[in-house]
């Protein structure tokens, strides 16, 4: 009882909620919409995480080496997630394939987020997150494969085996724990302050980022 009392009082708890009740419904009609609007606010977001990365590189405090290495492979797997997710924002259906990704990838970081809360438990990787547990990571799993695979029927029927969405809700949850990473190179608590309770687009897409670049290696490669 105690830790769900605790849980309820969050002090980030009701700006994540007011939060998401103002940008879900714009980013899904938009989406839904699609050209030029859905174009524009990804245009928008993507530009914000470049800005916000930038930021990241400049606090940097790696060796100038690392630091150079990390800066390519980092701006490579963005730009790689954010043109798979703009092209995708462009096609007629493509709202469909956006909108089974974001399901999933939500209901991951909300089972996550909570599970983590209500169970605390032992830290899944202290060094990198020290509030990431691994009964949050156990519940986002359960939460985003279970929505990933009954929400594929309605998408492409037969294209997302139930091992391949394993895959990739354990790919999404290891792009938080990569955000994560690199803001304690850069000495940062959050990508930005840009949305309330969630600190920035970073942040706030780390899972949908990680997603978008390995289903833009699986569409490459198959």
């Amino acid at each position: 009882m105690a830790q769900r009392l605790k849980f309820r009082k969050s002090s980030t708890l009701l700006p994540r909620i007011l939060s998401a009740l103002f940008l879900i419904p714009l980013c899904l009609y938009s989406i839904y919409v699609g050209p030029p609007y859905a174009l524009i606010l990804g245009g928008v977001v993507a530009i914000g995480l470049f800005i916000e990365w930038a930021r990241l590189l400049v606090k940097c405090t790696l060796s100038p080496f690392s630091k150079a290495t990390y800066a390519l492979i980092g701006t490579f797997y963005l730009s790689v997630a954010a043109l798979w997710f703009l092209h995708n924002m462009g096609l007629p259906e493509g709202w469909r394939l956006i909108y089974w990704l974001l399901f999933w990838v939500w209901s991951t970081d909300i089972a996550a987020y909570a599970g983590g809360r209500l169970f605390r438990g032992p830290k899944l990787a202290p060094s990198i997150s020290p509030n990431k547990t691994w009964s949050g990571f156990i519940t986002g799993m359960i939460a985003g494969i279970a929505v990933g695979y009954e929400t594929s029927f309605w998408v492409f029927p037969g294209v997302f085996t139930f091992w391949g969405i394993t895959l990739l809700v354990l790919i999404a949850q290891g792009g938080d724990l990569i955000e994560s990473q690199a803001k304690r190179w850069s000495h940062v608590k959050d990508s930005s302050t840009l949305i309330p309770g969630h600190g920035g687009l970073l942040d706030r897409l780390d899972s949908l980022i990680a997603a978008s670049f390995a289903l833009a290696l699986w569409e490459v490669m198959w």
